[in-house]
C-alpha cells in the first residue's frame, strides 16, 4: 500500500484488499499520519485510496509588541488525498498514477492545489533473473498560491492622498516540490538489495540504497542509508566551497526497520511494521505501522 506514495505502478503487484495504517514521530514535536486502503479488481486493475496528515500542534501568535504572544492559538494544517490507479500491462511490466488534493493554511489563509504522480515498474530487467527497475515522477502540479481573509490589511497608500482603505495583499505563487526516483532492486543469496537515486527539484539529489532479509515468512529486518549525491551552497556571493557555506540535509545517515508477520501466531493477515530515521539536528524520527493484507 505504501507505493502509492512511493510509486504507483507497485499497487498493482498486490492481490485482495490491502490496508496500511502508520505514525510517524517527525521533527520539533510534529507527526505524521498515513492512512491506506486498495483492491486488486481483477482484468480492470488495482484502485486505491490514501491519505496523510501532517500534525504540527498548537503555536502561539506573537508580534513586535507581544513576543511573549498575543493570547491568540494558531493550529496549521497540512494534508494530503490521493487516488490511485495501477495495472499490469504484462507479466514484467506495471503502470500506475495518483491524483492528489493538497491542501495547507494555518490562521484565516489556506491553498490548495492538484498534483499527479505517474510510475512504472519492470521485473527481470534484461532478463536477469531478479533484478526490477522502477521509475518514478512525483508532484506534477501547478504552482500554489496562499489565500484568505488574514491577507486584507488596513493601511494608506504611498504616495497618494486617499485615506486609509482597506488592501488585499496578493501572495506569491510557489512550485510543488518536483522529485523523479529511479531505483533498481535485486535479490541474492535471499537478501534483496536496492538501491534509489532521488533528483530533487527542491533540495539536494540524494541516493538512497537499501538491504533487507527475511526470516521464512514471519519476520524482515532492513538497514538504510542515505547520502547527499551533491553539495549545495547556502550562500551564492561566496565563491569559496567550504563547510561553513555548504547546505547539510536533514535526513542523512543510516536507518533501520523489522516488520512482523502475525498471520501464524493470531490467524490475522496482519503485520506490524516499525522504522528508525537518524536526524542531524532534531531526535531521530520513529515510524510504527499496522498493515493489512499483503
Amino acid at each position: 500500500m505504501e507505493s502509492a506514495y512511493w510509486n504507483p505502478a507497485g499497487l498493482a503487484k498486490r492481490q485482495g484488499v490491502n490496508a496500511l495504517f502508520s505514525n510517524r514521530s517527525y521533527i520539533a514535536g510534529m507527526n505524521v499520519n498515513f492512512f491506506g486502503v486498495a483492491m486488486n479488481a481483477g482484468k480492470l486493475g488495482s484502485f486505491g485510496l490514501s491519505g496523510r496528515m501532517l500534525d504540527v500542534g498548537d503555536i502561539k501568535v506573537t508580534d513586535i509588541y507581544h513576543p511573549d504572544g498575543t493570547g491568540e492559538i494558531v493550529t496549521p494544517s497540512y494534508f494530503v488525498v490521493g487516488f490511485t490507479y495501477a495495472k499490469r500491462m504484462s507479466d514484467r511490466t506495471g503502470f500506475g498514477a495518483s491524483i492528489n488534493y493538497i491542501n495547507e493554511g494555518f490562521g484565516r489563509v489556506s491553498a490548495s492545489g492538484i498534483t499527479v504522480d505517474v510510475g512504472v515498474q519492470y521485473e527481470n530487467f534484461l532478463d536477469v533473473e531478479d533484478l526490477d527497475i522502477g521509475v518514478a515522477l512525483r508532484n506534477f502540479g501547478n504552482p500554489m498560491r496562499y489565500d484568505g481573509s488574514e491577507l486584507w490589511t488596513n493601511a494608506e497608500a504611498s504616495g497618494g492622498s486617499r485615506k486609509t482603505d482597506w488592501y488585499k495583499v496578493v501572495a506569491a505563487k510557489f512550485d510543488m516540490p518536483f522529485l523523479m526516483d529511479i531505483g533498481a532492486a535485486y535479490t541474492i543469496a535471499g537478501i534483496n538489495l536496492g538501491a534509489t537515486y532521488e533528483v530533487n527539484h527542491f533540495n539536494q539529489d540524494k541516493v538512497k540504497l537499501m538491504a533487507e532479509y527475511g526470516i521464512e515468512d514471519i519476520a524482515a529486518i532492513r538497514v538504510g542509508y542515505i547520502m547527499d549525491a551533491e553539495k549545495v551552497k547556502d550562500d551564492l556571493d561566496t565563491p569559496d566551497m567550504d563547510e561553513s557555506t555548504m547546505i547539510e540535509s536533514l535526513y542523512t545517515g543510516p536507518s533501520f526497520g523489522a516488520s512482523l508477520n502475525l498471520l501464524k501466531l493470531t490467524g490475522l493477515d496482519l503485520s506490524i511494521d516499525y522504522a528508525l530515521f537518524m536526524t542531524e539536528y532534531f531526535d531521530d524520527n520513529h515510524v510504527i505501522a499496522l498493515r493489512f493484507g499483503r
